[in-house]
C-alpha cells in the first residue's frame, strides 16, 4: 500500500513554532518553477526551459504573542518589546547566512527548507472570536553556494525525512494567547480616545519585496516599501466628530497627526505611529450600526535622518 500523507503539522523558524490556527488548519508548501517557452514559427511551442526555482511555505498562525518578533522583524520598521525598529529599504530579508524553516508532522516527517525568510507579513484581526493573525508567507530561495539542481538547493539533501524525524522544537503554549476586545485611542482627539469596534479592528500590512536575479535565477530579495493601516467600524465617535476631522482635511495635506494606540487583553498594546484618519462613511437601514468603516494611515518620522518605528508592539 502506498504511503498516505495526511494529518497536521507545525512550522519551526527562528527558534519558535508557528502552530496553524483552527481545526485542520493548513500549512502549504509549494515549489515554483519559472520556465521560458521555446518555439519555432513552423511548429509553435517545442519545449520549455527552466529559468528559476523557488518555494513558499504558508500558514495562518495561532494567536501566540511571542511570534511577533519573527512575523514583524525590526527590518520592516516594527518595534517589538524592547527591540527597536531598524527599517532598511533595500535590505535583504534572507540575510548573510542561511536560516532554515522546518515543517514537522506528528508522524515523524520533516521538510527542511534551507534558505528562508518571512516575506508575507500578516494582517492583524483584533476582536472577540477573531483569530489574531492573517496569512504568513515564508520565501525559500536557493541555498548559499549551491547550484540549482544540486543537493540542498531548496531542501536539505533534496529529500524529505519520511519517518522518525525528531521534533525540531517549539512547544505549544497558551501563556501568551491573545484574543479579545481591543479599544483604540487616537491621541487626545475629542471623541476618539475610547474607540470600540462594532466587529473588529484590523491592521493591514503592506510590505513589498522584489527579487534580485542573475540569468533569471533568484539570488536574493530586497525590501521596497512598508505601510500599515488600521481599519474599524467605530462605536464611540459621533458622526459630527468624524465629519469634522475628515472635512477639515485640506488638499495636499500630509496624513500624519497623533499615535493610534490599541489596547487589548492582558494590557497588550499595538501603536500605529503618527496616524491620521482617512475616509469615513455612514450607513442607514439593515441590522448593522450606522457608522461605516474608517481608516488610519501613518506618516514616517525621522530622528537625525533615521526613520523611526512605524508600528510598535508591547512585550
Amino acid at each position: 500500500m502506498a504511503t498516505i500523507y495526511a494529518g497536521p503539522g507545525k512550522i519551526f523558524i527562528n527558534s519558535i513554532a508557528l502552530q496553524p490556527e483552527g481545526e485542520n488548519g493548513p500549512i502549504n508548501i509549494s515549489i515554483n518553477e519559472e520556465t521560458a517557452q521555446i518555439a519555432t514559427a513552423m511548429h509553435g511551442r517545442v519545449t520549455e526551459q527552466l529559468v528559476d526555482q523557488t518555494a513558499e511555505i504558508t500558514c495562518k498562525p495561532f494567536d501566540n504573542w511571542g511570534s511577533l518578533a519573527t512575523l514583524f522583524p525590526a527590518r520592516i520598521g516594527a518595534k517589538v518589546g524592547a527591540t527597536a525598529a531598524a527599517l532598511v529599504i533595500g535590505g535583504r530579508p534572507h540575510g548573510a547566512a542561511d536560516l532554515a524553516t522546518k515543517v514537522w508532522t506528528p508522524d515523524g516527517r520533516l521538510y527542511d527548507a534551507v534558505r528562508t525568510a518571512v516575506v508575507g507579513h500578516p494582517s492583524l484581526h483584533l476582536g472577540i472570536g477573531k483569530a489574531l493573525f492573517g496569512d504568513v508567507k515564508v520565501s525559500v530561495i536557493g541555498a548559499t553556494g549551491i547550484a540549482m539542481g544540486a543537493s540542498g538547493y531548496l531542501f536539505t539533501a533534496n529529500a524529505i525525512t519520511e519517518s522518525a524525524a525528531a521534533d525540531p522544537g517549539g512547544n505549544m503554549t497558551m501563556s501568551d494567547f491573545i484574543r479579545g476586545a481591543w479599544i483604540g485611542a487616537w491621541g487626545a482627539v475629542t471623541g476618539f480616545t475610547a474607540i470600540e469596534a462594532e466587529d473588529e479592528w484590523t491592521v493591514e500590512t503592506s510590505v513589498k519585496y522584489s527579487a534580485l536575479k542573475v540569468q533569471g535565477r533568484t539570488l536574493a530579495m530586497k525590501l521596497d516599501s512598508v505601510g500599515f493601516m488600521a481599519k474599524v467600524k467605530p462605536y464611540g465617535p459621533t458622526h459630527t466628530q468624524i465629519t469634522g476631522i475628515v472635512g477639515g482635511h485640506t488638499q495636499g495635506q500630509r496624513l500624519g497627526s497623533a499615535d493610534l494606540i490599541l489596547t487589548g487583553p492582558s494590557s497588550k498594546t499595538i501603536t500605529l505611529k503618527n496616524a491620521e484618519l482617512r475616509g469615513a462613511g455612514f450607513n442607514f437601514g439593515g441590522t448593522s450600526l450606522g457608522t461605516g468603516e474608517i481608516g488610519f494611515v501613518n506618516e514616517m518620522q525621522f530622528t537625525a535622518g533615521a526613520p523611526q518605528s512605524l508600528i510598535e508592539f508591547s512585550a
